[in-house]
């Protein structure tokens, strides 16, 4: 279902021939507080539920107190009805997918133990319009969130969900599209690929209404969910505009990769961010201005500190037959090594020869899940692409890194520290060892 650029010509001939319709939406369409949809709304009521000083979390994703979520849950747009005795953020999509949009653009950050809003980004996000905001928080769903923010249980959503939900908008229409129990539960599912908070801030954005299917308590059974779940969605007369321009702007992202594969001596254009380039907040900026002139300013995260200063490694072998974690190196490395450097260096601190592909894995300080692979493999990014001081890891947080496919070792990095004033180290040492690391290759019988 959630394909359109290359299977169905059927659907780009129906959104060719509504274009005029579409144009005369967008440009007579105003942006305000209360309009289109509740997003404006809904975020200025959890920056002020968070307030200036911030709320204390107790989960390692620094996610809402449980015991206030009813509360939200009552004030909220679109507030849910949910069957569970203790509900934990993830189980109220209609707040969580705010909540998302909020880390990924940095307006709320972790600082220790405490959820707090950023003054920086405070203060770019109260310098934009109405315009300039709403068009954030929809660049922000298109290319930023992820349901790794909230944690939870691993999902089926892409890393890039611009196309997935392009092509779900691009599926719908004015007329109410049911949604039988399989796609309920497992496509727009909380494991699914349009997990329930998308559709709840597409919702408050104001491009679609949905509405909850009933389930029973036996289908409740087979397929072990107790949350909420939807049962149809249909699209707004805005929302089939906003659709209309970002179909629009897919084919033409679609038409300039295609162009630069003929002409491999060409770079890729890097404001690309459909096809899964990075680029900052305005990439929709050159679609929607046309219609919203008043769309001059773009959002900008504020921009982080810069790490001079060496860091402190703790790497502990993990998942070995007797190790318990008994077996660890404690590196530290020069901040602009990059983690291609720094993969050898936990090989060389546990006597493994560098002769396998390898990855890194890990959830930066906005929650969003990162992935690093060895420059051998087929997909980046590239391990030698990125410095330790720009994976942007919050101290005391771990990378997963995974090396030889077939043995498959894995060890955790935990970054304990990062000492103060600049670095006087040219190349990784190893401080401190405990255990001894099994062989790499032993004989066959040991």
């Amino acid at each position: 279902m959630l394909s359109l650029y290359h299977s169905d010509g059927r659907a780009w001939r129906k959104w060719n021939a509504m274009a005029d319709q579409c144009q005369r939406v967008l440009t007579e369409q105003q942006v305000a507080p209360a309009q289109p949809g509740t997003i404006l709304k809904d975020v200025a009521s959890l920056i002020e539920f968070v307030g200036p000083e911030g709320i204390a979390v107790k989960s390692r994703n620094a996610s809402l107190p449980v015991e206030r979520l009813p509360e939200l849950n009552r004030q909220a747009s679109y507030p849910i009805q949910l069957a569970l005795k203790r509900a934990l953020l993830r189980d109220y999509p209609n707040l969580a997918g705010v909540f998302i949009l909020l880390r990924v653009m940095e307006l709320l950050q972790v600082k220790g133990n405490r959820l707090m809003v950023c003054p920086a980004a405070w203060n770019a996000w109260r310098g934009l319009n109405s315009t300039e905001q709403y068009f954030a928080l929809l660049e922000a769903l298109l290319f930023e969130a992820q349901s790794s923010v909230i944690g939870g249980h691993r999902t089926r959503e892409e890393a890039e969900p611009f196309e997935t939900i392009a092509a779900f908008l691009g599926h719908l229409s004015d007329r109410w599209r049911s949604f039988d129990h399989y796609e309920s539960a497992y496509t727009f599912g909380p494991q699914g690929l349009l997990p329930p908070w998308t559709l709840f801030v597409q919702q408050q954005l104001g491009l679609i209404e949905i509405r909850p299917r009933p389930v029973l308590a036996k289908e409740r059974r087979d397929w072990g969910g107790r949350g909420w779940l939807v049962g149809g969605a249909r699209l707004t007369p805005w929302g089939t505009a906003v659709t209309w321009a970002l179909l629009e702007f897919w084919k033409e992202e679609v038409e300039r990769v295609d162009e630069a594969e003929d002409e491999p001596e060409e770079e890729p254009d890097e404001s690309s961010r459909a096809n899964g380039a990075e680029a900052p907040f305005g990439v929709l900026q050159r679609v929607f201005q046309p219609y919203f002139p008043e769309w001059r300013t773009v959002y900008t995260r504020p921009n982080r500190e810069v790490r001079s200063g060496t860091h402190l490694f703790k790497v502990t072998l993990a998942g070995w037959r007797g190790g318990g974690g008994s077996i660890w190196r404690r590196l530290a490395v020069p901040p602009d090594t990059s983690l291609d450097g720094l993969a050898g260096a936990i090989l060389k601190a546990f006597n493994l020869d560098d002769d396998h592909l390898h990855d890194f894995r890990y959830r930066d300080q906005r929650g969003k899940n990162r992935v690093y692979n060895h420059p051998y493999t087929d997909e980046g990014p590239y391990t030698p692409e990125i410095a330790v001081a720009e994976t942007d890891l919050a101290v005391k947080g771990e990378m997963r890194f995974t090396f030889d496919y077939g043995d498959y070792w894995q060890f955790v990095v935990r970054l304990e520290a990062v000492e103060a004033g600049p670095c006087r180290l040219k190349q990784p040492a190893v401080l401190e060892s405990a255990g001894t690391a099994p062989e790499q290759y032993p004989e066959p019988g040991e």
